[in-house]
């Protein structure tokens, strides 16, 4: 299935946007932020559910949520900020959630391995407490910038490795790192795909065809080797309207 997600949706109360959303998608990836945080919401998604039959999964919060944190009661805090999201998915019976690995800051930048590291621990915490509820959790492949980690997907593979966590593909921040083919050669391990475009530098979410990365080359994959949903980042809702519209004919 086709669905959306956009960090712009936050900015809306959740059940107009729940109404606008189920007129053109049947699927929404609801940011677990602001006033969309998941366990502020929890009312709205069942009435959103039942009254306009929309299906839900989730991405973790991002904002100032570290789970590689050099900073040990930090990293604790944004580990438990992801478990959270994670149990309140389970009350909802949404059966996905799509975190962020760590990122560098501070001292870190004494030593980037010490991010991945602590990154490696998080996920293994993180991936504990999926296995406990019964919810599969994606880590998200991160665009090119002095902060990322799991930009590559050898790194990002590194990250999850003994974990039993499963990947979420992102085009567009797979594009600034130019890792397109690389990434997409671990399709079989894609349990959440993320789709937008940019020109290659910076991670501008466009409409899936507007851009450098090859989205035709991108949807032949995705439709020969893998089942599951398919989330356009957007910056609006009209935006990732377009987009829907190009890959429906891509993946027809």
């Amino acid at each position: 299935m086709i669905g959306i997600g956009s960090p712009a949706f936050c900015a809306t109360p959740f059940l107009r946007m729940a109404e606008s959303i189920s007129k053109r998608f049947g699927l929404w990836e609801i940011l677990s932020e602001g006033e969309d945080q998941l366990d502020l919401v929890m009312d709205d998604v069942r009435q959103a559910r039942a009254s306009f039959g929309l299906r839900f999964q989730v991405h973790a919060p991002l904002s100032d949520v570290n789970i590689g944190s050099v900073h040990e009661p930090m990293r604790l805090a944004a580990v438990d900020q992801i478990s959270k999201t994670i149990v309140a998915s389970r009350l909802l019976d949404i059966s996905l959630v799509t975190v962020h690995p760590g990122f560098v800051q501070g001292i870190a930048f004494l030593n980037r391995a010490k991010a991945l590291e602590r990154t490696k621990v998080s996920l293994n915490e993180i991936a504990a407490v999926a296995a406990e509820h019964s919810v599969e959790v994606a880590v998200e492949n991160m665009p090119a910038n002095i902060n990322a980690t799991c930009t590559a997907a050898l790194e990002l593979v590194e990250a999850v490795e003994g974990t039993g966590l499963g990947l979420c593909f992102d085009m567009g921040h797979a594009n600034t790192a130019s890792q397109l083919e690389e990434l997409l050669a671990l399709v079989p391990r894609f349990k959440n795909v993320h789709l937008h475009n940019n020109e290659g530098q910076w991670d501008q979410h466009n409409v899936v065809d507007d851009g450098t990365a090859d989205v035709k080359a991108v949807a032949a994959v995705l439709k020969r080797s893998y089942g599951g949903n398919i989330i356009i980042e957007s910056t609006d809702l009209e935006s990732g309207v377009r987009s829907k519209k190009v890959l429906e004919e891509l993946l027809g």
